[in-house]
């Protein structure tokens, strides 16, 4: 793979990022290159994603969003709310995610895992109960998937700090 081609795939992914799972899809799609990105690269690809976000993310709410932080603060999870919003992935007003777009661009990065992705997806949906802040919601379904990927031996890196 030529670098220009990872350069292409560090961005499409770090869009995933900024679309579902945050750190989910922070690699190449061939996980044994070992060619990760740091967490600075991360954050300054996103960065212009939240500038229209309220309240306005600050450098340790994007840094809190890619690691993701279990115990990341309100504003954190605001910013993923807002940043899964602009891609409709979850529409205003509900406390899911949109499960086709979602289950999409999983499969772009995971096709071997179709059928799990659905399963995930869905379970991760119907888990969030009694919770009306779509912040709050945002981020539980986000760290739901996290840990049910991991969960399913998905290949999913660390951030390099």
């Amino acid at each position: 793979m030529t670098q220009m081609e990872k350069q292409q795939q560090h961005t499409w992914l770090s869009v995933l990022l900024v679309l579902a799972c945050a750190g989910a899809w922070l690699s190449l799609v061939h996980a044994e290159d070992d060619d990760s990105m740091t967490l600075q690269e991360v954050v300054e690809m996103i960065e212009p994603f939240g500038q229209g976000c309220d309240p306005k993310p600050e450098q340790s709410h994007f840094e809190e969003m890619v690691l993701n932080k279990e115990d990341a603060s309100h504003e954190s999870k605001c910013l993923r709310r807002c940043l899964l919003k602009q891609f409709d992935l979850m529409p205003e007003g509900t406390t899911q995610f949109n499960e086709a777009k979602t289950n999409e661009m999983m499969n772009m990065m995971f096709s071997d895992k179709e059928d799990q992705s659905k399963i995930i997806m869905s379970k991760c949906n119907l888990a969030v109960t009694d919770v009306s802040d779509e912040c709050e919601v945002a981020h539980f379904i986000s760290m739901c998937m996290l840990n049910e990927m991991r969960n399913a031996d998905y290949k999913i890196p660390n951030i390099k700090e």
